[in-house]
């Protein structure tokens, strides 16, 4: 498959179908998808990832409509912002600037992911939420590579492919998602770290019961997400996951990653 035929098609979903509202609509609708024990543990641990950014250089990675490059702005960062989508990128210039934020604090721009256009060892951190499935992962992680400081940190959040309940969820929500997508599977689990560029600080999964029970008590308890369904689950969810070879039925896997 050719790279800049995959981009393209990417930039078309996401400048023109606006493809991230679709899929915010959609979580919407299943609220309890962002609500549930074990996903509310992995996100308090990618938060964690935007403080004591105090003069730190930071590449927000697939910065989209700019919501996370704020929160590092926040933080003190000097913050890279790039995407694939212009409209993108120019709602997240708005938004640092409605902010109080000028060019001397971010700088945003268009840009490949697989391909990135800075110096070498420029950034202390970078972070990516829900990019890297939507490229050829091993060219992007060694593009990351390039540009992080040795003892730089690589904090992602990506979607895992093989829970069969969610791939039937996926399924009847196209629109939500791109042609070309494709979260990890166990196998991409397996190879995309190389242990001799990169030190594992931490590997999070959540979501291999409760992501299918949240999709349902989403309309049974649609007001009440700290329900006994889900707590039920997370204690269940806690025990499978002990189980290497069933890490890529999770809905999510973090990765924080600190270049050797």
């Amino acid at each position: 498959m050719s790279i800049n035929k995959r981009v393209e098609r990417e930039r078309k979903s996401h400048e023109e179908d606006d493809i991230l509202q679709e899929s915010i609509k959609l979580k919407d609708r299943f609220n309890h998808i962002r609500l549930y024990p074990g996903y509310k543990r992995l996100m308090t641990q990618f938060d964690n990832s935007y403080k004591n950014l105090s003069g730190k250089i930071v590449l927000d990675f697939g910065c989209g409509k700019g919501l996370d490059s704020l929160k590092l702005l926040n933080a003190g960062a000097t913050v890279h912002g790039i995407d694939i989508a212009e409209n993108y990128i120019e709602e997240t210039i708005s938004l640092a600037r409605k902010n109080g934020f000028t060019e001397k604090n971010f700088n945003f721009k268009v840009m490949d992911s697989h391909n990135l256009e800075f110096e070498k060892n420029k950034f202390d951190l970078v972070i990516g939420n829900g990019i890297l499935h939507h490229l050829d992962k091993l060219i992007a992680i060694n593009s990351i590579y390039k540009v992080l400081k040795p003892g730089g940190r690589l904090v992602f959040k990506e979607p895992l492919a093989d829970n069969p309940l969610l791939k039937i969820f996926r399924f009847f929500t196209p629109r939500a998602r791109t042609e070309d997508e494709e979260p990890f599977s166990n196998k991409d689990l397996k190879k995309i770290i190389d242990p001799q560029l990169w030190e594992v600080d931490e590997v999070l999964f959540c979501g291999i019961i409760n992501a299918p029970l949240a999709i349902i008590t989403s309309f049974l308890f649609p007001k009440n997400p700290n329900n006994l369904i889900l707590k039920f689950g997370d204690k269940l969810e806690k025990k499978i996951n002990k189980l290497k070879f069933l890490y890529s039925w999770n809905q999510y896997v973090l990765f924080d990653l600190k270049k050797k």
